[in-house]
């Protein structure tokens, strides 16, 4: 069945929790929460402290996308990380397996997302390893990006290698995803659509949740 996580970058910083609540009540399944230092991308964008915060607003599971250049010191460093599962970008990991047992000793799930350019087969020996594998459809660092036309191609090769390897492991995708573009991000092979512009400024986002539900729950290659 398709998931879909409320990426709380597009929601409005005044309100966040009501606006998860908001989120929690239309039918999402989790929350994704980009950690942003400045560095790894010109945008500056929650801390742990917000995390633990927000995670009183809402029973559903928060996914932390890191996008910073030194994720093992930010998982060293900061006490409480209460993510139910831990993003980190490939390209900012100098020993993937060390990084990700580093995760679990948080308790958490570990994944790895793949920028735009980066192919699904350069993590081919990590995939069995993971609890997640992100497929960006946009540079990271700003919501509102439209998605990249290979996104879906992309998604595929993941879901190919996936085949291959025997696993069970979830594709999500994230950056340009609405009501256009997720029939052929599902049928690609993505499991989990996450979605923030056109959540939170969706006039109705309960009609939004239950619309992006019906239109990607066609047939899919897997």
């Amino acid at each position: 069945m398709i998931q879909i996580s409320a990426s709380l970058l597009a929601a409005d910083f005044t309100r966040l929790g009501e606006q998860a609540r908001q989120a929690q009540a239309a039918g999402v399944d989790s929350f994704h929460f980009d950690m942003m230092d400045g560095h790894y991308v010109p945008n500056l964008a929650f801390a742990p402290d917000h995390l633990s915060a927000l995670q009183a607003q809402t029973r559903l599971p928060f996914h932390a996308h890191l996008e910073l250049n030194n994720p093992d010191s930010v998982l060293g460093n900061f006490r409480p990380f209460p993510a139910d599962l831990i993003i980190v970008c490939l390209d900012t990991l100098s020993e993937p397996e060390r990084t990700l047992e580093r995760i679990r000793s948080r308790q958490a799930l570990a994944g790895i997302s793949l920028n735009p350019g980066e192919s699904p087969a350069r993590v081919r020996g990590l995939l069995p390893a993971l609890d997640m594998l992100l497929v960006l459809g946009v540079h990271p660092g700003f919501g509102g990006q439209p998605m990249q036309p290979d996104l879906p191609d992309r998604v595929a090769q993941a879901a190919g290698l996936r085949q291959q390897l025997g696993l069970e492991l979830p594709i999500a995708v994230d950056g340009g995803v609405n009501l256009d573009t997720a029939p052929a991000l599902v049928e690609a092979g993505a499991d989990i659509l996450i979605v923030g512009t056109a959540l939170f400024q969706a006039p109705d986002m309960d009609v939004f949740v239950n619309n992006l539900k019906g239109c990607a729950a066609g047939p899919r290659f897997h």
